[in-house]
C-alpha cells in the first residue's frame, strides 16, 4: 500500500477514535474504552515517530 494512501486510511480511523474517547470522557460509553485508546494513540504516535526517524527525516 502506498504511504500516501496509508496516511490517509490511519487519519480516518484516529478521527474516529478520538469521537469515541470524547463519547467516553463525556460518560455516554464506559471510560475504560478511552482509556484504551489513549493507549493505543501513544503506541501509534511512537511507531511513526521511529519509522520517520529510520527513514533519516528529522
Amino acid at each position: 500500500m502506498e504511504r500516501k494512501t496509508f496516511y490517509r486510511i490511519l487519519l480516518v480511523i484516529v478521527l474516529v477514535l478520538t469521537v469515541v474517547y470524547t463519547l467516553g470522557i463525556m460518560g455516554v460509553i464506559p471510560f475504560q474504552w478511552s482509556y484504551y485508546i489513549t493507549i493505543f494513540m501513544i503506541i501509534l504516535f511512537f511507531y511513526l515517530k521511529l519509522d520517520k526517524m529510520s527513514r533519516g527525516e528529522p
